[in-house]
């Protein structure tokens, strides 16, 4: 009789047990159906973050379905964007994103999901992932701001509502969008950041070459420009650049004249292994950048 009831005990545990084992299951489920929750560590750029798992493992993510603009003028390409030919103007909404991207999200918990029409991984080892963020969209969110385009290449269940969307982004001339109407006519159109032999003894043979390609002269006065590290040059009062018109802009002494101006500067400015120049209108308003 002691035996029966032992043994009655435990199958009821059992029973109990394997319940409790599904209701467990059933939850995971639910979970990777809900998506799962991420820490955010590193920003890459507009569409692609390095995030951190409860296990404290890591992986890179790219946001499923949208494409931002590169942050390097190099890797940009006329046409990628529509009938977007400024190649500046794209690069400087690619660092937009990307400063837009880093002040939500960064150090931020985000919540991941993947469609099942879409590959898990691209061939760089990245999720593709949804994004979501206080119950948004974050990728369509990306697409509604202009900061990004619909990347049509990927199979991927929402993809018709994104394209919905960047109609509508297309209509408004939302952020990048604005680059097919009115680009801004001052280009950066070369960097020479690392001067022949010592820099620290060359320093004019480190210049920026800025180019005005629209139809009116542009007035620099109050304009300047700078690096990431906050050295900052001050275009002269009353300096006028014509149209089809460069001048260069070098960091060492010299002689100001129409087509070339002097920093001054001490030192070099532009690091070698990678820099951002940003030129900024009289509002301090960033017109275009170069990253390198």
């Amino acid at each position: 009789m002691h035996f029966q009831q032992i043994h009655g005990t435990a199958f009821v545990l059992l029973i109990i047990s394997i319940l409790m084992v599904g209701c467990f299951d059933s939850q995971q489920d639910n979970d990777n159906e809900n998506g799962e929750e991420v820490t955010v560590t590193r920003v890459i750029d507009g569409d692609t973050l390095v995030v951190q798992f409860s296990n404290d493992s890591m992986a890179t993510i790219r946001l499923l379905g949208v494409d931002c603009p590169e942050t390097s003028i190099e890797k940009n390409n006329a046409y990628e964007y529509q009938n977007i030919t400024n190649l500046s103007c794209l690069t400087y909404y690619g660092n937009q994103a990307k400063t837009y991207v880093t002040s939500l999200l960064n150090n931020s918990k985000i919540i991941i999901s993947y469609d099942d029409q879409a590959q898990r991984v691209d061939q760089y080892g990245r999720f593709l992932c949804y994004i979501t963020v206080k119950s948004t969209d974050f990728n369509a969110q990306l697409i509604e701001e202009g900061y990004a385009r619909v990347y049509t290449l990927e199979s991927f269940t929402k993809k018709q509502d994104y394209l919905l969307l960047q109609q509508e982004a297309i209509a408004e001339n939302m952020g990048l969008w604005g680059c097919i109407i009115s680009p801004p006519p001052l280009i950066i159109e070369s960097v020479h950041y690392d001067a022949g032999g010592n820099d620290e003894t060359n320093l004019n043979d480190e210049y920026v070459v800025l180019l005005n390609s629209g139809d009116e002269v542009i007035r620099l006065s109050g304009w300047s420009m700078h690096d990431e590290y906050g050295n900052t040059f001050d275009f002269p009062n009353g300096f006028l650049l014509s149209p089809s018109h460069s001048v260069t802009i070098y960091t060492g002494s010299g002689t100001n004249m129409t087509t070339a101006l002097y920093w001054h500067h001490e030192t070099p400015v532009w690091n070698n292994g990678g820099d951002t120049v940003f030129i900024r209108n009289e509002k301090n308003e960033v017109i275009v950048t170069y990253t390198w």
